[in-house]
């Protein structure tokens, strides 16, 4: 009967807003009798309803959902700081002794309140200290209450300006300052609560942590980049304040990549705009003479004990945050417009010969005496001499290839993340190297050993070239040096210009016959060359990067982001034509596929000797007295 009375008096309510409140009593009474506990730590009771995590509604007026759900984690275990605190004592007892509450007035985040610790020691603490410091700051009441945001207010009327960058305060984990110390090793406390748990009440597990937690920030460099970005990545506020996006261009740099990557160790937002040991609340704008950033002061940010100690003065004008300025055509926007165009003027001819290539494979295109340059091919092979002379790489020169591509390829798993830093790949693959931190060792220490690698093969080269310029020739006389270096056999001449050209035409059916080459064809050649300039600038950039305190000495902050720019285009396009063109041709093209034995065991397929190394084979069947007639 009972419930056919509830339905009959639903159903014949006047107004839905009774119904609404009729239904919130319900829903209360319902949790209140299902608790089946009160916590100690809550006098007031107030997690009796909002400990469910479902407790919340719609409110009519704003249309906006609101959840009360309140984490009784939170203050059984001592997660932040307000964890000792009664909600009562910071909301209206008055507004909240009844179920449903009254409409609640806005918590005063600096009013007064009375703490008692476990010794029952009363003691008095308000945050308006902070508030003072605000108002002295750029960050003043003024300027905030005047805040317009692209999307509308984003705080209610009567609300702490603090919940701009405040939410519910967590500590932070004491092992980063206190090894051993960890909230999660229950024992590390029981030394002290031998004593303190009765003798002299204290809550150890609550001080510790509370004090670990100050001697840290407050928050990770991710979290701390994300808070400022409310108001400074608001393009309204920018606009009004004529700022830009700084915690976009923040993200962009090496700071804000590796706090991507996870690495809380680099510098944050505060680590340059609050002078160590300051007041946080006290930030001050860079026209200030007493600020952090003041043109005075930023340097000493920079050359901090926690940053980069013993750089000079100038380290101060490295991009913290990275804008590549455009206007006036600055030194870094010129830069990286030319290794944009550099790469579409190498990569781009480069990409159109192998698809060309490939188009005549698919059509089944040969040139006419193929057949016979194979047929000799083979029978120079059979010989031992013969074979000896057409492996084209010698012991010592595969194992010089693969420690480049060992090194190259560790350079870019473990350089890369750094540069997409804000995709989900790149944290899985530092994560895969142990940690940001065992990322970088590996980086640079890949980079030494391809820097060693190249100076090795640089002075064989040279001593290469010296013996061939003090050798004379058959008729007693000595080649000019132009002339030795002409005739390495890596250096590209212009008899290959010539016939790269010709082998363009012929791609496009516009020659009948396929030039021929020798024992390296020009795209080889090309390619060399690329690793000369590659790692000759990868590695002095990465250099002065590696040592940035020691680099200032030397180099303006300006020069270093010049070295960082180009460092990072030098990269792109080093990983394009390697991760494309060259594996294309060593792996993928039907001449050498699964894999040219080139790289192993010297040699090179038939087909490709007779296609691509025809003047080669050629040369050494005339010195070893095989023709082409021959059957």
């Amino acid at each position: 009967m009972r419930n056919g009375l509830v339905a009959y008096g639903f159903r014949n309510m006047a107004s839905r807003r009774i119904r609404e409140r009729l239904a919130g009593r319900l829903i209360c009474v319902a949790i209140l009798a299902c608790a089946g506990f009160v916590y100690a730590d809550d006098p007031d009771n107030c997690l009796m309803c909002h400990q469910y995590r479902g407790l919340g509604r719609v409110d009519r007026e704003s249309d906006e959902f609101k959840l009360y759900f309140v984490d009784p984690e939170y203050g059984h275990h001592a997660k932040g700081p307000h964890a000792r605190l009664a909600c009562t004592d910071c909301h209206t007892a008055s507004e909240v002794s009844v179920v449903p509450h009254q409409p609640t007035t806005p918590v005063n985040c600096t009013q007064t309140c009375h703490l008692s610790d476990p010794g029952g020691l009363e003691r008095i603490f308000s945050h308006e200290s902070a508030a003072r410091s605000l108002d002295d700051s750029a960050h003043s009441s003024k300027v905030l209450n005047d805040l317009n945001f692209t999307g509308g207010p984003l705080l209610h009327d009567g609300q702490s300006n603090c919940l701009y960058c405040h939410d519910e305060p967590m500590f932070r984990d004491p092992i980063a300052v206190i090894p051993g110390m960890s909230h999660v090793n229950n024992r590390t406390f029981d030394r002290c609560d031998s004593c303190h748990s009765q003798t002299v009440p204290i809550d150890i597990r609550y001080y510790v942590n509370h004090i670990a937690s100050r001697l840290q920030p407050a928050r990770p460099s991710l979290d701390m980049a994300q808070v400022c970005a409310v108001c400074h990545s608001d393009p309204l506020i920018n606009e009004q304040h004529d700022m830009s996006d700084a915690v976009a261009s923040f993200v962009r740099s090496f700071h804000g990549k590796a706090a991507l990557l996870g690495d809380n160790s680099t510098a944050d937002c505060l680590s340059c705009h609050v002078m160590p040991g300051e007041n946080a609340h006290l930030m001050l704008g860079p026209e200030n003479p007493n600020s952090s950033v003041n043109v005075a002061h930023v340097a000493d940010s920079c050359r901090s004990v926690q940053c980069h100690p013993g750089a000079d003065l100038q380290i101060a004008s490295t991009a913290v945050h990275l804008d590549i300025p455009t206007a006036g055509g600055s030194a870094e926007f010129l830069l990286a417009a030319f290794f944009i165009i550099a790469t579409l003027l190498t990569f781009g001819p480069a990409a159109l010969l192998v698809l060309l290539d490939l188009v005549q494979i698919i059509i089944g295109r040969g040139h006419h005496d193929a057949d016979e340059e194979k047929a000799l091919a083979r029978r120079v092979l059979a010989t031992p001499e013969g074979r000896r002379r057409l492996t084209r790489f010698t012991v010592k020169q595969r194992i010089e290839h693969w420690l480049l591509a060992i090194s190259f390829t560790l350079l870019v798993l473990t350089g890369f993340p750094m540069k997409f830093a804000d995709r989900d790949w790149a944290s899985a693959l530092i994560n895969m190297f142990g940690g940001l931190s065992l990322a970088r060792h590996i980086h640079h220490w890949s980079g030494v050993v391809l820097i060693v690698g190249f100076a090795q093969h640089v002075v064989v080269v040279l001593l290469d070239f010296w013996r061939k310029w003090r050798t004379p020739r058959a008729d007693g006389t000595r080649p000019g040096a132009w002339q030795t270096w002409n005739d390495m056999p890596m250096w590209i001449t212009v008899e290959d210009a010539k016939k790269t050209l010709h082998l363009l035409l012929y791609l496009l059916f516009l020659k009948k016959d396929r030039p021929t080459f020798g024992r390296f064809s020009p795209t080889e050649k090309f390619e060399y060359l690329g690793v000369f300039w590659g790692t000759v600038l990868l590695g002095i950039t990465g250099i002065l990067l590696w040592g940035m305190q020691l680099s200032s000495q030397f180099f303006s902050g300006r020069a270093l982001n010049l070295a960082t720019i180009a460092h990072t285009y030098e990269a792109f396009l080093a990983v394009i034509h390697v991760g494309i063109l060259h594996i294309y041709n060593v792996v993928f093209a039907p001449k050498v596929f699964p894999l040219s034995r080139a790289t192993l065991s010297g040699e090179t397929p038939v087909d490709k000797l007779a296609e691509e190394h025809s003047e080669l084979v050629d040369e050494v069947a005339s010195e070893l007295g095989i023709t082409k007639a021959a059957t």
